[in-house]
């Protein structure tokens, strides 16, 4: 087979790996695959999902049967079965593959009279979490911020009784106040993602008086918390910190559905574009800087890493990885596409956008506000922000040069995709429900301050994601 037939076929296989995150928003590393045929697309789909962790078998013809751990993948892509339109169905196709979630709700004693507080991306698996919760009989309350707002599912969440503060339209004056009548809803357990909230509860007037604990779901969350003056004042459980979550949702499910989102984007405004022997730049090889790379590197791109911790670069070089001394230098020898991975501001500064070629792709995978600085390019530079297409902006300069701007720098799986995938999620969620029944258990003797969850509690979360997988047998332990 010739390169280019090998160049196409990667291609092919990438938009039905694409396409697969789409439409089931499932994970594909530890995932059976059953690719049925031989050639060249059925070879390098079989290439593309094991190098992103896929667990890959080959057969000449389609299986009598599979259950719904299993993905068939055919002529024309993966075979489909229940229908994920509505609201409703997305919701119910998420509860139905969160195994873990189910199993160690059903474990936490009765949370009757509790008042529980999420303030998470809005989306499915968040609406599964609530649930789960109100079934235990929590009071439940949902805040999430506009950009981070699936407005279908949050009226469906609402219909299903459960009290939602999100409105996917709201200017920011209203997100705010928004925000702060939620946390006037005096919660005895707040589950937070940045930990805005939790912040926000230390400057609210009597918004901590009924807290006896939260948790914080990300790293740039907790990053905040510790540098908090004089200390946070309730004990809050370092969820992002559990490997159970760092390990495969930073580093798993964040690379597969940043990828996917940022290609999905691309294509919208540059169809011809293909990322196999592309040139990318990604910032930072933390968790989710390896996660966005394997992704990477699975379809065929070329990617060269900057970290300003010599100790990742060097383990990205001994990836077999190029390493850049810095982004600048990076983005101005021809990357294509620019993400990143660092989760902190000013990763991606005016300085490193002008030194980009025309037509170069920018974008956010994890993110905290201002991490690319289109807003101080406007300003400093006389650059403006045009409309190209849905989640996708042309920053322009004034001598005509054009990039290319995903979601204004939002977190892109978030912002303009569904989330991690289901089984991520499911993992992410019990690391929360475990925290959350440990806080239980020791209201009396946990101190003020950041905890991680105990190691004995994280390893039955990953006991049990295991048995989700179909990969060991559930150990049918307490979480």
């Amino acid at each position: 087979m010739s390169a280019h037939a090998d160049a196409q076929a990667l291609r092919e296989a990438g938009r039905r790996f694409r396409q697969f995150n789409r439409e089931t928003n499932q994970l594909v590393a530890a995932r059976r695959h059953v690719i049925v045929g031989e050639g060249p697309v059925p070879d390098a789909l079989a290439q593309v999902l094991a190098a992103m962790g896929g667990r890959v078998e080959r057969c000449a013809e389609r299986p009598a049967a599979a259950d719904q751990r299993v993905t068939v993948h055919d002529g024309r892509g993966y075979l489909r079965g229940q229908r994920r339109a509505t609201a409703a169905e997305r919701v119910d196709w998420a509860r139905a593959r969160m195994p873990v979630t189910g199993a160690l709700a059903a474990q936490l004693p009765s949370l009757e009279g509790m008042r529980v507080g999420i303030s998470l991306v809005l989306e499915p698996k968040t609406a599964v979490l609530a649930l789960a919760l109100a079934q235990r009989g929590a009071r439940v309350s949902v805040f999430s911020w506009p950009e981070e707002t699936d407005a279908d599912i949050a009226a469906e969440l609402a219909r299903r009784g459960v009290a939602v503060y999100a409105d996917a339209a709201a200017d920011a004056s209203r997100a705010q106040r928004l925000c702060d009548a939620f946390l006037g809803s005096q919660f005895h357990y707040l589950i937070d993602d940045g930990s805005k909230l939790i912040r926000r509860a230390h400057r609210l007037a009597g918004a901590l008086d009924f807290l006896c604990g939260a948790a914080e779901e990300t790293t740039s969350g907790l990053r905040a918390l510790r540098a908090e003056p004089g200390g946070v004042r309730i004990p809050v459980v370092a969820v992002n910190d559990a490997h159970s979550k760092t390990w495969f949702d930073n580093a798993v499910g964040t690379g597969q559905t940043c990828v996917a989102t940022i290609l999905d984007l691309v294509e919208k405004v540059r169809p011809s574009w293909s990322v196999v022997g592309a040139r990318v730049a990604v910032a930072g090889f933390g968790p989710v800087g390896q996660g966005v790379t394997r992704h990477l590197r699975a379809l065929g791109a070329e990617v060269e890493v900057v970290d300003v911790d010599p100790r990742a670069a060097l383990q990205a070089a001994s990836f077999g990885l190029q390493v850049a001394p810095d982004l600048r230098t990076a983005v101005a020898s021809g990357a294509e596409v620019v993400i990143s991975a660092t989760g902190y501001p000013a990763t991606i500064t005016p300085d490193v956008l002008l030194s980009a070629r025309d037509s170069t792709v920018f974008a956010v995978a994890g993110g905290v506000p201002d991490e690319l600085q289109w807003h101080q390019a406007c300003q400093r530079d006389e650059a403006r922000m045009e409309a190209a297409a849905p989640a996708v902006d042309r920053l322009v300069y004034p001598d005509g040069r054009a990039l290319l701007i995903l979601d204004r720098g939002g977190c892109i799986n978030c912002t303009a995709g569904e989330g991690n995938p289901i089984e991520i999620m499911d993992l992410s969620f019990g690391v929360q429900l475990s925290a959350l029944d440990w806080v239980l258990a020791e209201r009396d003797g946990l101190a003020a301050g950041i905890h991680p969850l105990p190691p004995e509690r994280d390893a039955r979360v990953a006991a049990a994601g295991l048995a989700g997988l179909g990969v060991l047998p559930d150990p049918g332990s307490r979480p």
